[in-house]
């Protein structure tokens, strides 16, 4: 596929810097779980590393589409850097994955205070995110508690929460 086609401008300098700087995004993201340095990671924290990376797939999609893109051709429970690369760069280019706009994130937490009281109880969500759709994993449930729930009230005020992780997103890009 033409990468030039899929980014603003659609030059060649444009897609060779675009290359440059998303490969560097890349390599560097997958340091911060290569841990032994290797060239590889556990297949379990591909999802998370995309994620860092600003691409956000289903579940499914992960078991049905990438990771099988992605495993050696006898597979393991590694990933090598290689593999990783290129299709992290397809995905990255094809915009597939990008993450949903604040608004409908908002408009998704509305969905689950219809009292309309601006915050949803911490306890309710972690039940929510454990029994609803595709369950996500006790770290990362964790890890969007740090950052969401408010320490003093155990309520996630989501309206805020939405403007921290919009911040967050227009730093990324």
């Amino acid at each position: 596929y033409n990468m030039a086609a899929l980014l603003p401008g659609g030059g060649i300098q444009d897609e060779e810097q675009w290359l440059l700087e998303t490969k560097q995004k890349i390599r560097d993201a997958f340091a911060l779980f290569d841990k032994d340095k290797k060239g590889c990671v556990i297949q379990e924290e591909v999802s998370t590393i995309m994620r860092y990376l600003g691409a956000f797939p289903t579940e499914r999609a992960m078991v049905k589409e990438i990771l099988p893109e992605i495993q050696e051709d006898e597979p393991t429970a590694f990933v090598s850097y290689e593999r990783f690369e290129s299709k992290m760069l397809e995905i990255l280019a094809s915009h597939e994955w990008d993450p949903d706009p604040p608004d409908m994130i908002l408009q998704a937490f509305r969905t689950l205070d219809p009292e309309k009281n601006g915050y949803i109880d911490a306890a309710r969500m972690r039940e929510l995110l454990v029994t609803k759709g595709t369950a996500f994993r006790d770290k990362e449930i964790d890890a969007f508690m740090s950052v969401a729930k408010d320490q003093d009230t155990s309520r996630i005020y989501y309206e805020d929460y939405v403007a921290r992780l919009a911040d967050e997103l227009e730093k990324k890009n």
